[in-house]
């Protein structure tokens, strides 16, 4: 007898709660002027345990950029989330420093 439990997110469901998400950060944190959902869950092929990835383009920050997520996690969100938190310039010097990276982030959709 297997142990394993599958679980499975409904893609409404997701996609309600990342919108709930982004006005919330939009209310609270005035420097997000840019919020980009990239990944499974925008191209259509998410899998069981697939997170939800988020690009944040900030008009500015102080902290570095591995300081700056945790000002910005959700509480209590149904499956696991990956944020980007890059700041304006950062997230132009990806366009050139890190070119795929940068085509994965822009072709997803913004919310």
């Amino acid at each position: 007898m297997s142990s394993v439990v599958i679980k499975s997110a409904n893609r409404e469901v997701i996609t309600r709660r990342v919108e709930a998400y982004v006005a919330w950060l939009r209310e609270k944190h005035p420097e997000v002027k840019r919020v980009i959902w990239f990944g499974s869950w925008v191209t259509g092929l998410p899998t069981v345990g697939s997170d939800v990835d988020l690009c944040l383009i900030l008009s500015s920050s102080d902290k570095p950029f591995r300081e700056r997520i945790p000002d910005y996690l959700p509480v209590g969100f149904p499956v696991g989330v990956d944020l980007f938190p890059y700041t304006q310039a950062e997230f132009e010097r990806l366009r050139y420093q890190s070119p795929g990276w940068y085509r994965s982030i822009v072709s997803g959709r913004e919310v």
